[in-house]
Order: C-alpha cells, then sequence, then structure tokens
C-alpha cells in the first residue's frame, strides 16, 4: 500500500498540466518523490479522442469519466 503526504511548496508546468511533487510511501516504509498532475489546463486525449478528464475519484473507473459527454 502506498500512503501519499502531499506537498504544495513547489510546482511546475507542463504542455496542458501542473505538476506537483508528491512523497509517497511503499509497503516497506521507504520514501520517496513523484510526480503528479494538479491540475489540467488544456485538451486531453483518450484512445484518440478528445477527453476532459476529472482530477480526483473514489475509483479508477470513477477517474476515467470524460466530462465531455453528455
Amino acid at each position: 500500500m502506498i500512503h501519499f503526504t502531499e506537498n504544495y511548496n513547489k510546482k511546475i508546468f507542463t504542455t496542458g498540466a501542473f505538476l506537483q511533487p508528491i512523497q509517497v510511501k511503499d509497503a516497506n516504509g521507504n520514501d520517496f518523490w513523484i510526480w503528479t498532475v494538479e491540475r489540467f489546463e488544456d485538451s486531453s486525449f483518450y484512445n484518440g479522442q478528445e477527453y476532459n478528464p476529472v482530477e480526483i475519484a473514489r475509483s479508477l473507473d470513477d477517474l476515467l469519466i470524460n466530462t465531455n459527454i453528455e
């Protein structure tokens, strides 16, 4: 299991998204840092189609919901 500790001190921008570093712990208690998307700014694509993803969800299925579909 991975436990997340948020760190908002430093953010970077990449094409279409803001990234922030977060510290995570693995099952053995080892700490390491990864970049995670904090916010989307531009078009996203999934399977070749324009896609507007949700930014946070309780499940993988919910995270993949396309909010462009009416």
